[in-house]
C-alpha cells in the first residue's frame, strides 16, 4: 500500500508489463507450434516422395530438364525464322509422358505440339492413338487442314495448319523440326 501511494503509476506499468511478457511467450509458442507443423508437412512430403513429385512438375512446366533442352532449342530455332512459339501449353500423362502446345505467332490456325515420351514405343502408341498414325514422318489432310509429324526416338513433333494458311510457315516448321530432330540421342 505505501508502494501505491508513492507511486500509482508503478503497480500499472509491473501490469503492462506483465501483459506485454505474456503477449510475447503466446506468440512465441504459437510461432514455434506453426514451424514445427511446418516442418513435420515438410518431412512428410519428403518421405512419401510428393516433394519430388512437386519439384518434378515444376520444374517440366517451366522447362527445365530433360525437356527444358529441347523446349529452348526449339524456341531459338523458330525465333531464328521470325516465328514466336506462344501461348505454350503443358500436359503430363500418368506414364511419364508430357506434350508442349504452341500457336505460332498467336494464330491458332498454326499449332505446334511437341511430344516426349519415355521410348519409341510408348511414342509409336500414343501417336497412333492421337493422329492414327504410328509412323515417325506423316503427313495427314483432310477438309480441315494438314497435320504433318515429325518423329525420333521418344520424342514427336507436330504441326496442323488448318484454313487457307497451310502453306505460311510449313517449310520453316519442318526445317526447325528437322534441325531439333538431328539433335535428339535415341
Amino acid at each position: 500500500m505505501l508502494l501505491k501511494e508513492k507511486n500509482p503509476n508503478l503497480m500499472g506499468r509491473n501490469v503492462k508489463r506483465i501483459l506485454l511478457l505474456s503477449g510475447l511467450v503466446i506468440l512465441s509458442l504459437v510461432s514455434l507450434a506453426a514451424c514445427t507443423s511446418s516442418s513435420i508437412e515438410q518431412e512428410r512430403k519428403l518421405y512419401t516422395r510428393e516433394a519430388t513429385t512437386e519439384g518434378n512438375f515444376r520444374a517440366k512446366q517451366q522447362g527445365h530438364g530433360l525437356n527444358g533442352t529441347l523446349a529452348r532449342e526449339m524456341t531459338t530455332a523458330f525465333a531464328a525464322k521470325h516465328i514466336k512459339l506462344m501461348n505454350n501449353m503443358f500436359e503430363d500423362d500418368a506414364d511419364g509422358g508430357m506434350s508442349y502446345m504452341y500457336l505460332l505467332n498467336g494464330s491458332a490456325r498454326h499449332i505446334v505440339k511437341v511430344h516426349i515420351y519415355r521410348d519409341a514405343k510408348i511414342r509409336a502408341a500414343r501417336m497412333e492413338e492421337m493422329y492414327g498414325e504410328p509412323k515417325e514422318n506423316a503427313v495427314l489432310e483432310n477438309v480441315m487442314g494438314r497435320t504433318t509429324i515429325r518423329s525420333k526416338g521418344h520424342v514427336s513433333l507436330v504441326y496442323t495448319a488448318s484454313g487457307g494458311e497451310k502453306d505460311v510457315y510449313a517449310q520453316d516448321v519442318l526445317q526447325v523440326f528437322e534441325d531439333v530432330l538431328q539433335q535428339i540421342k535415341e
